[in-house]
């Protein structure tokens, strides 16, 4: 039998999803999207699996995470999900949103509201940080291009920055799962997981390949991807990842953000 699994283009899916686009593992046929396709293609049946964020999960109880498979978390600081801000924190009115992680934007809006107690009004717009910033106090920045702020943007110094791993760390005491392989329950015992378990394990052994390679498409030292991927990202969706994963179902209840968007299915 043959599995679709979704995958992205995002550095930090890599030890995940390296081995598969790689067609190292039979079985298994790897099909590239944007994020904001995958839950959609998920929902409507096309994939048997996908790397999305954790929140859509949370929100269509009809797809699981698949634990054995593994998940994109962070146990502190993940230097990719952040909150530039061109004042104190406490005076943030103004959001701009990079929407490409549904997950990131939730969580940003829990921190701000029951960590911080404010109420700012957001905005999605392209992630260009000095664009973003020039109509909002505080603009969200995720994944590939808030880790290329963060290392090599020189105007980055110029603004308070909020790690949001770091945040939900200090707050929680637990690690927060941005992301997941996510698929219908009826996977949850089958051959699946244990298929993409093996191209984790794949991937993982090419993470020196897969710095190197993604670094020079970031503009980044390979050094740097590499401590990213062995260090800041964590893989293993064990019994502290899930305690964190349903505190933020939690949460995302408490704010009303728990609901399916018909038009946010993405990661």
């Amino acid at each position: 039998m043959s599995y679709r699994v979704g995958t992205v283009a995002y550095l930090n899916a890599k030890p995940l999803t390296w081995a598969l686009e790689q067609r190292q593992v039979p079985g298994i046929e790897a099909v590239p999207a944007v994020p904001s396709k995958l839950g959609a293609m998920l929902l409507a049946g096309e994939l048997d699996a996908a790397i999305v964020s954790s929140v859509v999960a949370l929100r269509n109880p009809e797809l699981v995470i698949l634990p054995e498979a593994g998940c994109i978390a962070a146990d502190g600081p993940v230097q990719s999900v952040l909150l530039f801000s061109r004042c104190h924190i406490q005076q943030i009115r103004t959001v701009a949103l990079d929407t490409s992680s549904l997950t990131s934007v939730a969580l940003t809006e829990i921190l701000l509201r029951l960590r911080y107690g404010l109420s700012p009004a957001f905005r999605p717009m392209p992630p260009d940080l000095p664009a973003m910033l020039s109509e909002a106090d505080a603009a969200l920045l995720i994944g590939d291009p808030g880790l290329a702020q963060y290392f090599r943007g020189p105007e980055a110094a110029a603004y308070d920055v909020l790690d949001l791993g770091r945040a939900w760390r200090e707050w929680t005491g637990l690690p927060f799962v941005f992301a997941a392989w996510v698929g219908p329950r009826r996977m949850l015992h089958g051959e699946l997981p244990f298929l993409l378990r093996r191209g984790r394990a794949q991937s993982a052994a090419a993470i020196p390949e897969i710095a190197r390679r993604e670094g020079a498409r970031l503009g980044l030292p390979e050094s740097v991807c590499r401590h990213y991927l062995e260090h800041s990202i964590r893989y293993d969706f064990g019994p502290r990842e899930r305690q964190g994963y349903e505190l933020f179902g939690r949460y995302l209840a408490e704010l009303g953000l728990d609901r399916p968007r018909e038009s946010q299915v993405g990661p």
